[in-house]
């Protein structure tokens, strides 16, 4: 099957988004490789989301599909439960007040006829409203490739606005039983963590270095200055640590309990070595944790030298050096009796 024959649903979570959403439409409407859906699941709109939804779905090029929740679900579940109801062969998340490039899913669509693909991720611009100044943002991706599965940090994520995923993604696990989330543990882990952690265990990553997607940087959006909003993260080093640990031995649990058949929609998906990784990743944690809860500096400072000769802060996926993680500890422990 060839890259044409394969399909796009776009999945797009509202919430008063009234003043972005029709130019947002527009730019998924018109890409030039066309979707076979858009998915508008608004999670209780007071504003006019959804008249201009409506209006705009009654002459749309591509059809429209409407959801209303009946009850306010968050954006995390809000975009899950809808890709659920997806037909494509991948799906793309989009926020409601993104602008795409035209060749977006043209460029990647380049990618689908490779079976070994879990997910396709690409740069972005971020577009600051109050001074027009537009920065591209790289995700950390330095060029167009392809990574083979377990090639990033286990806590790193992709903004979903930078994701498209085979819809498969989204059967391996109940999306009502996914893990706390380290960065605001008193939610479920986000939308777009839950597919890369899933995407990057059971397949490759398509990386493109084009920004094909505007974001809007303003008052009333999720997102900043490039970077997740960490309100509601903890700033107990020690409970940070936790929410780390608890999570990550939960990935391990949703590794173990993937079906027997994961292997036969994702090829390369490799249980023991996945198993291994986030172990190790895990270990790392714990061993930190030591620092932190040691009973004096002295103590602290001999706990980082021992992680240090142990490999403690070598990253699980590239082997660098985790230098800022070093000095986090350290100066933990300087500050100490």
């Amino acid at each position: 099957m060839d890259a044409a024959s394969k399909t796009v649903s776009v999945v797009i979570a509202t919430y008063n988004g009234s003043v972005f959403i029709e130019e947002q439409l527009a730019s998924v409407i018109n890409q030039n490789f066309k979707p076979i859906e858009i998915i508008v699941s608004d999670d209780g709109s007071t504003d006019e989301t959804l008249v201009l939804v409506r209006s705009i779905a009654k002459n749309s090029k591509v059809p429209i599909r409407i959801n209303v929740n009946e009850t306010n679900l968050g954006f995390r579940d809000n975009f899950l439960k809808a890709a659920l109801s997806a037909k494509g062969n991948f799906v793309a998340f989009c926020d409601q007040d993104d602008i795409w490039d035209p060749e977006k899913l043209e460029r990647i669509a380049k990618y689908f006829k490779n079976p070994n693909i879990s997910m396709i991720v690409h740069a972005a611009a971020s577009l600051d409203q109050s001074t027009g100044k537009l920065v591209k943002f790289t995700q950390g991706i330095r060029s167009t490739g392809v990574k083979p599965p377990l090639s990033y940090d286990p806590w790193l994520t992709f903004f979903g606005f930078s994701i498209v995923f085979r819809r498969e993604l989204l059967y391996l696990a109940d999306i009502e039983a996914r893990f706390r989330d380290f960065i605001v543990p008193k939610e479920k882990i986000a939308h777009d963590r839950w597919i890369v952690f899933l995407g990057q265990v059971v397949g490759e990553t398509a990386e493109l270095s084009l920004p094909l997607v505007t974001y809007r940087q303003h008052a009333t959006n999720l997102f900043g200055d490039g970077r997740r909003s960490h309100k509601g993260k903890a700033h107990d080093p020690i409970k940070e640590l936790d929410d780390y640990i608890t999570a990550t031995a939960d990935m391990i649990a949703v590794i173990r309990d993937l079906p027997d058949e994961t292997r036969a929609a994702f090829p390369l998906f490799d249980r023991e070595k996945a198993i291994h990784f986030f172990q190790r990743a895990l270990h790392q944690l714990q061993q930190r944790k030591q620092v932190y809860v040691s009973r004096d500096r002295r103590r602290g400072l001999l706990a980082v030298v021992g992680n240090i000769r142990s490999g403690v802060y070598r990253s699980v996926h590239r082997d660098a050096i985790r230098w800022r993680s070093i000095a986090r500890d350290l100066k933990y422990c300087a500050t100490r009796s």
